[in-house]
């Protein structure tokens, strides 16, 4: 079994906020035998890195059976971070991050949000990261995803013609994603 855990975005999450559309679009459609899985992360509204961190990394180590991590947005930057920090589980298929900020770049600095300063060193073990970023996001700037392909060489990077930040029409190219994962 693979369960896909998903780290939503910061604000609201109420029906046609944050990553609401698009997390109601994988639930509804991923492929059967896939296990999806969607925490409330803590205070969305005024998210605090330390206790985002605490609850991925709870519900990380809670699964063990195969694993598919997607983010979006702050949920994005949360797992890659919270990896950094964890270690790179065993049973991890890969990574999908949607919209997500490099925290340390220009205008992004908010040093509670940044990778750690070792995270090449301490995600070396990441084989699959896919970084979809929407070419109409209009809150994470497009040299985003080339940063964390610096830092994570191994990283695919897909831009989305069309989407924009809330990504509710990026789940197809999650799902592609997600499938891909899943048989390799």
């Amino acid at each position: 079994m693979t369960t896909v855990l998903f780290i939503h975005s910061a604000g609201a999450q109420d029906q046609g906020e944050g990553s609401s559309r698009l997390r109601e679009a994988l639930e509804a459609r991923l492929p059967s035998g896939i296990h999806f899985k969607a925490p409330q992360m803590p205070d969305p509204d005024d998210p605090k890195a330390e206790f985002w961190l605490a609850a991925f990394e709870s519900e990380v180590t809670g699964i063990e059976h195969d694993l598919i991590i997607v983010g979006h947005s702050l949920g994005g930057s949360i797992a890659l971070q919270g990896l950094a920090r964890l270690g790179v589980p065993v049973n991890l298929k890969g990574v999908i991050v949607v919209a997500a900020p490099f925290w340390g770049a220009p205008d992004w600095e908010m040093e509670s949000f940044s990778l750690p300063e070792d995270a090449s060193e301490k995600l070396v073990d990441l084989a699959r990261l896919v970084i979809l970023q929407g070419d109409r996001d209009e809150v994470v700037p497009a040299d985003h995803p080339k940063r964390y392909k610096a830092l994570l060489p191994n990283a695919q990077v897909q831009i989305l013609p069309g989407i924009d930040h809330q990504a509710a029409g990026a789940a197809d190219a999650v799902i592609a994603a997600v499938s891909d994962l899943a048989e390799h």
